[in-house]
């Protein structure tokens, strides 16, 4: 039996059977966000990345067509079939041929008009932000508009499969569920299939898409063979002007045959949880997923995009630092073609494979997903996928620390007294699996832009039957101000360790969420770093505020947020160095910098089990020893780093298997 799972949860985007099913899954829960205006190098990175994906398109599919527009007569046609209709909210004025002034609303700029490959001769609008008329105000509130533009019917029942390809660029605001979608009908309107109108775009709200973003869509399950077809692109609104603003522009709109005849794709691959959704990047010890409920088990998205159907090998293997195998499963599956899928807006399947691994020590690994079968694949090299991983002494998290690229800001304020920022929170989502775990804090990776003496709590809660947590129990937590000591800016090269006042024992089976938040308006921003484009686990949380002026967490059901915050679990009773004289006494390192080797000398109180790691600034595990039992007093043990990379580094002692205390080490070549 065919088992699916929607682009929803795979890839953060949105795909739907019929058009009735499109609706806000948070109801009114709409993010309260402002529009904005992009900067030039935020234009002039999209038309960068838009070049370059028009000078990797086939020019055969141009010539193979056997539709093709470029609106050179506007709606009008200029396809050699017919003429395109319009029909929007704005009485049919906001889809338009474009101008040289297009986008032209307050909020953008003609600099990000759609430099498609025929714009010079013309090209089709949807100018929200025009029509809302100006800067949102008391006297011109926000306003829900909608719209589609539709093409002329067409005979395609000569065609076997059918590929839908178009240039565009987008900007939208202000929620992150997309509000442009692309819908095909063969029944005269009666039934519309409907399609994510950019699969590849991994945006938010207020994010400009690729100048142009080069889409193809496999409509042939819907398509092929019919001979009356209509396709239309639909803005659609969300309901408290949730999609008010910006604009959508499409141009060379295409229609020809799928030439490819077998070809499968590994779309993505997850670690970890993947049966909750949840997918992690740093998994403690004591939390892994235990050998009864599958081990670790390795999640595999993938899609037929030939024309024939196919039957093929799924192998999952897990893997450690030095690419060995250590773990490996399969499972066969059948891949129907696109034109046989029951729903064909939904041509992604997903294949969940126990490894039955458990580990067994700290390291970095990862896993990877191959797909075989007996015929040609035309692409070969998206056949495979790998994913890394972590096994920890005491992290539990989803994000890549290894790429922090992207960092997670206030919604709404500019932090001065007149205008505050708005209370915010950044957080993630976690499965425990075992019992006998402890939560004693999380470690955070402040961005830049935190300011000093920004009140902030750490909290840790249990989730309820509520994804927005408004029935979740806070069971552990802790109140701070950001020292200036703690963020990039400060010299914070490494995750900050914020202690809950009281340590949280951890149920089997049970869902919780780590984040950190303000409360309450305040002119100290609070940012943290993540890695964007990762949160296809539904993992994270944002605290913000909704259309009714209160504040949730909202969970990612409709696409919140691509991020995934620095926000980790600590399930061991970490400290600080300004603490460790509780546990240790008289810790030194020396030399540091070290060239070959250093000496850590401590003294300790009662004898104890120690232990030491060595992590990158990236969180990485360079090295990791067990020393044995000590006993009290003056104690010292060598470190060998001949073999470690110049660079700086975190030596962390641990110290009965739980404690943690931290310093850094330079090593130096």
């Amino acid at each position: 039996m065919k088992k699916t799972f929607t682009l929803l949860f795979a890839l953060g985007s949105v795909v739907f059977a019929t058009a009735q099913q499109k609706q806000n899954i948070n109801g009114n829960h709409v993010l309260k966000m402002k529009p904005r205006k992009l900067n030039e190098e935020q234009v002039r990175a999209a038309k960068e990345e838009g070049a370059a994906q028009i000078a990797q398109f086939d020019q055969a599919n141009r010539g193979a067509s056997f539709f093709s527009e470029d609106f050179a007569n506007g709606a009008a046609g200029n396809n050699g079939v017919g003429a395109w209709t319009i029909e929007d909210s704005g009485n049919n004025s906001i889809w338009m041929l474009a101008t040289a002034a297009s986008p032209a609303g307050f909020y953008s700029d003609p600099t990000e008009g759609l430099v498609s490959t025929t714009a010079a001769n013309g090209w089709m609008i949807f100018d929200a932000d025009l029509f809302q008329g100006g800067e949102i105000a008391a006297d011109n509130p926000a306003e829900d508009v909608t719209g589609y533009l539709t093409s002329p019917v067409l005979d395609l029942s000569s065609q076997t499969s059918v590929i839908l390809s178009f240039e565009q660029a987008f900007r939208y605001c202000c929620a992150d569920d997309r509000p442009i979608f692309v819908e095909v009908t063969n029944d005269g309107g009666t039934t519309w299939v409907v399609f994510d109108g950019a699969p590849e775009f991994t945006g938010g709200a207020n994010d400009a898409s690729a100048n142009p973003l080069l889409t193809t869509i496999d409509i042939s399950g819907v398509a092929a063979g019919e001979g009356a077809v209509q396709f239309r692109f639909g803005w659609q609104a969300n309901g408290n002007a949730a999609h008010s603003h910006y604009f959508w522009g499409v141009d060379d709109v295409l229609l020809y045959p799928n030439p490819v005849q077998n070809d499968i794709e590994v779309s993505y691959v997850s670690t970890g949880d993947i049966l909750q959704d949840f997918e992690y990047r740093a998994i403690p010890l004591d939390l892994a997923n235990p050998a009864d409920l599958g081990g670790m088990i390795v999640g595999t998205i993938y899609r037929n995009i030939g024309v024939n159907a196919q039957t093929a090998t799924i192998t999952c293997d897990v893997l450690d630092a030095t690419n060995t195998v250590v773990a490996t499963a399969s499972q066969t599956v059948d891949m129907l073609a696109t034109i046989d899928l029951e729903n064909p807006a939904d041509f992604y399947d997903t294949a969940f494979v126990a490894t039955n691994w458990v580990p067994t020590a700290t390291g970095d690994y990862s896993v990877r997903t191959t797909v075989t079968y007996a015929a040609e694949d035309a692409t070969p090299t998206n056949n495979t996928l790998s994913k890394n991983f972590t096994i920890t002494l005491d992290e539990y998290g989803h994000d890549d620390i290894t790429n922090l690229n992207d960092d997670m800001r206030p919604f709404s304020g500019t932090g001065t007294t007149a205008d505050p920022f708005a209370p915010v929170g950044y957080g993630s989502y976690l499965t425990v699996n075992t019992d006998g775990s402890t939560a004693y804090g999380l470690t955070v990776r402040f961005d830049s832009s935190t300011d000093t003496n920004c009140p902030i709590t750490a909290l840790l809660m249990q989730q309820g039957d509520d994804y927005n947590l408004t029935d979740g129990e806070l069971v552990a937590g802790a109140e701070f101000e950001v020292d200036g000591d703690w963020t990039p800016a400060g010299n914070q090269s490494y995750p900050y360790y914020l202690p809950f006042d009281d340590a949280a024992d951890l149920a089997a089976g049970a869902r919780y969420f780590v984040a950190v938040q303000t409360n309450d308006e305040t002119t100290q921003e609070l940012g943290v770093q993540s890695t964007g484009e990762l949160d296809a686990d539904f993992s994270t949380g944002i605290w913000a505020e909704t259309t009714e002026g209160t504040f949730i967490w909202f969970f990612g059901l409709t696409g919140l947020t691509d991020d995934s915050p620095a926000i980790r679990l600590i399930t061991s009773e970490r400290v600080g160095i300004e603490e460790s004289a509780q546990l240790i006494k008289d810790l030194t390192v020396g030399p540091n910098p070290a060239v070959n080797s250093t000496r850590v000398n401590f003294t300790l109180d009662n004898a104890k089990a120690v232990a030491y790691e060595i992590r990158d600034m990236q969180g990485r595990l360079i090295t990791f020893a067990n020393k044995g039992m000590y006993q009290a007093g003056a104690q010292n043990f060598e470190i060998n780093v001949t073999d470690i990379a110049a660079g700086n580094y975190m030596l962390n002692i641990v110290l009965d298997g739980a404690a943690m205390v931290s310093t850094q080490l330079v090593v130096s070549k």
